[in-house]
Formats: structure tokens, sequence, C-alpha cells
């Protein structure tokens, strides 16, 4: 299967397939140019994707575990929560302030809706998860982020006494960049019931403040039972890593996360300074996510994997797992598919949770129409488009046929509570003779 682009497009032979794909490349170029204008290029160069296989094939052999589709790859031990954001079933996310006493360049909370306001204003994020109760909503895994938390440590740790009263055996967790932290504060978080802190770490920080922030991690490992970094990965920072990991190990913290570096889709000027381009391309499917992270720089997937091998070669003892900005989008497409009633061609994926169906155009009809009617297959007919639609599983039925079978990728959007609208997302290019539902 090839994901139809600017790339592959050329390799669609039938006219109405290619003219129904066309909107596509429009949708692609459209959305490439509209990212350039933010001031940031591309890095269209093959070798650090080659790169990135190469590390990916290493991995494997040394044992990593790679799930959601190779978006998250870990070693040794990953969180719980890591494992529920896949898919984001019964979990919340709340912050108190956008509000933040630091100042990163690459910070995207600008990006979050109504940040001006709760740059002044507090979130009733406890009352939240007391109506959460009241409406009886299932709830395992409960985080607190920001803007920084502990700049309101009451309201913090009142936070997780409400989330404990009405949820006792949630999981939850608290995002820090740890300067906040004191021992009264963590030991009152410890009352609350936090289960786990993650400590965001500014690799380009001075020593001392690195120092600071890692006699908070110390400090936070005698309270809370769960301690763990999670910190974007800068190309070029690999050595300054590799010691930060190291360190972080003889703690004994629990895991690090390592995010994919990101464009917050301004501050152009610094990241052009520092030699950084985007990843390309941008997407794996091009659609309108939630996630407020930006776009992911080139390279700093390669960087994470390096990590990994690394912390393998020298027998660390931590979780170390890699987080994908396309990671970060899985939870989205699952909560909008799953569960939603669709007609009979639709086949909801579980290896990336979209709902997926078959397209035959033009001249290849006749024939599968009649192979599919003699499996009793269901077959849609749509006359604007000259094609027909069904489901997946009968592309096998094809394998004799020299045709070419259009996958089509489509997420359920709600406009009102009484209406779905399905909206095709991408399309690939299918042979029939080498194709396994399984595969998708």
């Amino acid at each position: 299967m090839k994901t139809i682009s600017q790339q592959t497009f050329q390799r669609i032979a039938d006219p109405d397939f290619a003219r129904y794909a066309e909107r596509y490349i429009e949708i692609e170029k459209n959305t490439l140019r509209a990212i350039e204008q933010y001031g940031l290029a591309f890095d269209t160069a093959a070798e650090y994707r080659q790169e990135s296989r190469k590390l990916q094939r290493q991995l494997r052999d040394k044992g990593a575990v790679f799930a959601n589709s190779g978006k998250s790859i870990h070693i040794n031990w990953i969180s719980d929560a890591c494992v529920a954001c896949r898919t984001g079933e019964e979990s919340y996310t709340a912050f108190l302030s956008l509000k933040c006493h630091r100042n990163c360049y690459f910070c995207f909370n600008q990006n979050q809706q109504d940040y001006e306001y709760y740059q002044h204003h507090l979130r009733q994020a406890a009352r939240e998860v007391r109506q959460m109760s009241q409406q009886g909503a299932p709830l395992r895994y409960a985080a607190l982020t920001g803007g920084e938390p502990l700049l309101h440590k009451q309201a913090a740790t009142d936070f997780f006494a409400q989330l404990h009263d009405e949820f006792p055996a949630v999981h939850s967790r608290l995002y820090t960049a740890g300067d906040p932290l004191d021992r009264d504060t963590a030991r009152k978080l410890q009352q609350s019931g936090l289960k786990e802190i993650r400590f965001s770490i500014k690799i380009d920080d001075p020593p001392e403040k690195q120092a600071r922030i890692m006699r908070r991690i110390r400090l936070a490992r005698d309270f809370i039972p769960t301690v763990m970094v999670e910190m974007p990965v800068i190309p070029g920072t690999l050595a300054q890593m590799r010691q930060l990991l190291r360190e972080l190990d003889d703690i004994g913290v629990d895991g690090i996360n390592l995010l994919e570096f990101c464009f917050p889709l301004s501050n152009a000027e610094t990241f052009r300074h520092l030699g950084f381009e985007l990843k390309y391309p941008p997407y794996q499917v091009y659609y309108n996510y939630w996630y407020a992270g930006g776009l992911a720089i080139a390279n700093s997937e390669n960087t994470a994997l390096a990590l990994m091998l690394f912390a393998l070669d020298n027998g660390l003892k931590l979780g170390v797992h890699y987080c994908s900005l396309e990671n970060k989008h899985t939870g989205q497409i699952y909560q909008q598919n799953h569960g939603r009633p669709v007609d009979d061609s639709y086949y909801f994926s579980p290896h990336d949770y979209f709902f997926k169906c078959a397209k035959v155009f033009g001249r290849a009809i006749d024939a599968v129409t009649a192979i599919l009617a003699a499996h009793r297959q269901p077959v849609k007919r749509i006359a604007q488009y000259n094609c027909i639609q069904f489901h997946p599983s009968a592309i096998a039925l094809l394998g004799e046929l020299d045709i070419e079978v259009c996958l089509s990728l489509n997420v359920v959007e709600r406009h009102s509570a009484a209406e779905n609208y399905i909206k095709e997302v991408q399309l690939q290019h299918v042979t029939p003779s080498m194709f396994a539902l399984s595969a998708i």
C-alpha cells in the first residue's frame, strides 16, 4: 500500500481514480504552502528518514517495544498513563492556569484555547472533577498540567485531593518544571494521593539550573510513587542528553519520555538561527488535529532513537519512551471514531483507528461488482465519481484481477448532537494480490 501523494500520484492508471485523487494532492499542496508561511522551511532530504529506519531496525533487534503502529517506542518500562493516552479512553487532563514562570522559545502554550484569559484567571478544575463524578463518567487516568501548576500550590493539592475523593482508584499525574516544588508541597501532594510526577528539564539551561531541578527530582523520590522526566529531544544535544540519562538512572527515576521536538508555529527566527527545519512530510495523514504542540522538527526523532540505543547498550535501568508527534494524534482519531455508527462498507482499524473502506473506479467496476456479488458482498455505487465502495475485507477476493484499488481513510466528525459526518482524509493505492486486512 502506498499513500497517494505528490510523489506517488503518477502511478494511478485509471483516469476516474486519478480525477478523484487530485483533490488530495491539492490539499497536500495547500497545506504545505500554508505551513511555509510560518517562516520555517522543510527538510526534504531523504537521509534522515533513511537513518530513522536504520535506528528503528537496530532497536527492534535489541528488543525495544514498538506500539501504536510504531508511533510509540519504549524500553524497560512505560507509564500506564502513556499507554492509555493512545486512545484517550477514561482519561482526563486539566490545567489550573496557562501562566508559567519559564519562557521557553519552543513553548506552545500560546496555541491553547483562551490562552490570554488563563494568564490571569484560574480554571475550576476541582469542580470539573466533581461534576464528572456526579455524571457517572468513568475515569481511570487524570493529569494536571499547565502552564506551571505549582504556581498555584494549594489549588493543585486541592485538585488531587478532590480527584481521589471522587475517583479513589484513579491514576493521577502532575506535570511541572520543578522549580516551585519544596518539601512541604511534596508532602501535601503525597497526602492528596498523587501517583506520578513528571518533570520537564530544559537541556540548554545553565548547569546550576539543571542541578536545582535534579535536587527537586531527588526530593520527589521521597514522596511520590512514580517519578519521571518528560522533555523534548532537541537535535544537536545527543551528548548532553546521554549524560542526563546517566544521571537520572543514578537517581533512580522510573523513566523518561522523550518527546519529538516541535515548532509551535511562532518564533521562527529563533528556530532558523539554531539551524532547525521541519520534518517532511509534516503529517502521516493530513487532518485538523487538536494537539496544540505544532509541527515536528527534522532529526529530533533520530536523536531520541539514538538515545534509546545508548540506554540499551549501557545497561541503563530507567524506562525510556519515545513519544512521536504522531503518537499525540491517535487518541483524537480513536475518540472521534470508536463506537460510531457507520454503514457496512467501513472497517474500524485497530492499528490507527481510522474507518477504512475500499473503492474501485471506472473500467474495473463491472468485473469487481460481479465477483463481489458472487460472494454476496454488499456494494455501494457512487455515480458522482464513477466508483463503487465496499468493505476492505473483500479486497482479498480480487487477487486474480489486474486492477487498482483505492483504500480510503475516514474520520467521523460531529456537527451537532444528532448529526455525524464521515470525512475522508486520505487515499492509499492498493494491489489486491498483496493485500492483507490484518495490515490495515
